[in-house]
């Protein structure tokens, strides 16, 4: 069955809000950790899925432009 554009649009949606938890999830976990090696971890692991939710967000605008 073949996914139709709205449903795609409301995809992206949640993955981008899914990239922004996970994003937010670490940010915590760094503040919240005394060891400064698992505090750059969970900071390197943060800036990972800002990448990706920025990825998704240019993705989705193009697919919204391309749309109309």
């Amino acid at each position: 069955k073949m996914i139709d554009r709205e449903n795609l649009f409301d995809v992206f949606k949640i993955a981008i809000d899914k990239e922004n938890e996970a994003y937010q999830f670490y940010l915590k976990a760094a503040e919240n950790t005394s060891n400064p090696d698992v505090k750059k971890l969970f900071e390197e692991f943060a800036k990972v899925e800002l990448s990706h939710e920025q990825k998704l967000k240019d993705k989705y605008r193009e697919l919204r432009e391309n749309a109309i």
